[in-house]
């Protein structure tokens, strides 16, 4: 083997160089690709904030409703309760059942009708 010649020993390969123009468009294309990616990332964060603030604002609107469900279904049983229905009696001209017969049940061949 021979010896490498004087002038690659040791040296680095000779770097390529950049034309001014091209080094014009490269600088800025990353001055826009920078630019684009600041404002798509603070929009997306203006974005998820407000959807933040809408859900917060439904959560309450639900939580309120929910209360007012609740209160609701305290009145319907405190209308459905009996004192409340035996107080209604006179005004809808009902009649209280005084005696209460109850009726033998009836085996099949005495006098029901059966096919």
């Amino acid at each position: 083997m021979s010896p490498l010649p004087l002038s690659w020993s040791g040296c680095a390969r000779p770097r390529a160089t950049i034309s001014p123009s091209l080094r014009r468009w490269l600088g800025l294309f990353l001055l826009v690709m920078t630019v684009g990616l600041a404002g798509t990332y603070l929009i997306t964060t203006n974005v998820v904030a407000t959807k933040g603030y809408e859900i917060q604002g439904l959560k309450t609107q639900l939580e309120k409703l929910r209360q007012d469900s609740q209160k609701l279904e305290v009145e319907v049983t405190r209308l459905q309760a009996l004192a409340n229905i035996e107080q209604a009696l006179p005004s809808n001209t009902f009649v209280a059942v005084e005696k209460i017969e109850y009726l033998q049940a009836v085996l099949p061949g005495d006098g029901v009708a059966v096919r």
